[in-house]
């Protein structure tokens, strides 16, 4: 039993026989022991994300912070500058699923609305989630451009920026005194009981377990990754 908060118009969510994501070649054998390490790697930051959205559901909002920064191991971690990303070490010509592109919109009247990019959903139980919209027609895009997509208009905040400002200065990893723009922005920004710096960290855990399920399987196909 849950109650849809219509915060989104036109929401699309990904059909089954869309693939999350897209690889050229991919042969497991091809996997040294360093790629089965990152793989290995990549699987226990997943189950994290899994645990920690469980325990989200469950009523413990704070969860949303560990799963911050599991996800800037996979998508947004740097070293010297450099894309340290635990995906684009396994799989760096991989290309995902893009979200939908936000824009204003005029509905006939005299009025322009931002569309937003998610689907936001109180449950019965009081918890609130959010889902990230995908972009139709389907569009994949490199993971250096996915993470620049923009998905709080106002701003031109991009997923890059959500996780790096969870992850770095609200707890995730690290907790800053003085916060960036960017994470003050969410916080002021609650369309429901939450801000938005928790809103989209959960929808990106939803991302996470969706691309998961389609990915670990190759990783495991000889059984030399392990789940």
């Amino acid at each position: 039993m849950h109650v849809d908060i219509p915060i989104n118009m036109n929401f699309h969510s990904r059909p089954e026989n869309v693939p999350v994501f897209l690889l050229e070649d991919f042969d497991s054998q091809q996997f040294d022991s360093l790629k089965i390490k990152q793989a290995q790697g990549a699987i226990d930051s997943i189950k994290v994300i899994h645990s920690c959205l469980k325990a989200y559901f469950d009523g413990q909002v704070q969860m949303y912070k560990p799963i911050s920064a599991q996800l800037r191991l996979l998508f947004c971690d740097t070293r010297r500058k450099n894309d340290h990303s635990l995906i684009n070490r396994i799989h760096p010509d991989i290309k995902l699923l893009a979200f939908k592109k936000i824009k204003f919109e005029n509905h006939g009247t005299s009025l322009s609305f931002a569309s937003a990019p998610y689907l936001i959903t109180e449950h019965k139980s009081g918890v609130i989630e959010a889902k990230l919209a995908i972009e139709h027609p389907y569009e994949y895009l490199s993971l250096s451009d996915w993470r620049k997509q923009v998905i709080e208009l106002s701003s031109e905040l991009s997923l890059n920026d959500v996780i790096r400002s969870v992850a770095d200065q609200d707890g995730g990893a690290h907790f800053d005194d003085n916060e960036c723009d960017e994470l003050i922005l969410m916080k002021n920004h609650n369309p429901t009981k939450i801000g938005s710096n928790v809103l989209f960290i959960i929808a990106l855990a939803h991302y996470v377990i969706d691309l998961a399920n389609q990915l670990i399987p190759l990783w495991t196909v000889d059984e030399r990754v392990c789940v």
